[in-house]
């Protein structure tokens, strides 16, 4: 009854499951798979209600047992069916042709080997800082919380220092008037 089930899943909704027991949540599996985090939750809703179970943990077990028992493959290797080149779980669907690695800088190119001749290099800017806002070269708020707590003091600062200039006009501003009335 279950592997009945499991075979009604679609792909994406396999995609997903495998990826929560990579620890993922929502917003990472969509953004791994080039969806957002609404319909990993669709997928995932209709693959718990399809499944029968109360949780997409249960569920990615159950789809993790079905596939260990080898539940999708025939029975018998056919002789002109080829190995898998890369399983799913190993490989990322969508990554992005930049420079992957640790903020200090040991980064590896994430441009496959036939993509390598269309390289295009970013020109390096004067500051690399992460702004609050979205940029062509980064469009998502990656900021941590470090960066957001800064930002934050920075924009108090600067309307502080904004409403006091405001302030101080209106004063001089006053004194002027003044002055012409006498």
């Amino acid at each position: 009854m279950e592997n009945e089930a499991i075979t009604k899943l679609t792909a994406r909704q396999r995609d997903c499951l495998r990826l929560v027991l990579q620890h993922m949540q929502s917003k990472e599996i969509g953004r791994q798979l080039g969806i957002s985090p609404m319909t990993v939750d669709n997928h995932f809703r209709s693959a718990i209600q399809t499944l029968g179970v109360s949780n997409r943990l249960e569920a990615a077990r159950l789809l993790e047992a079905y596939e260990l028992e080898g539940g999708d493959r025939p029975s018998q290797r056919l002789t002109s069916q080829p190995e898998p080149v890369v399983s799913g779980l190993e490989a990322p669907i969508m990554t992005s042709p930049a420079i992957v690695g640790d903020r200090q800088g040991n980064g590896v190119s994430a441009l496959r080997e036939d993509q390598v001749p269309y390289r295009t290099f970013r020109e390096t800017s004067f500051i690399d800082f992460p702004l609050p806002v979205p940029t062509r070269s980064k469009p998502r708020n990656d900021l941590t919380i470090a960066q957001r707590l800064f930002w934050i003091a920075v924009l108090i600062f600067g309307m502080g220092l904004g409403a006091g200039a405001l302030l101080s006009g209106f004063a001089t501003l006053t004194n002027i008037l003044l002055a012409l009335k006498r």
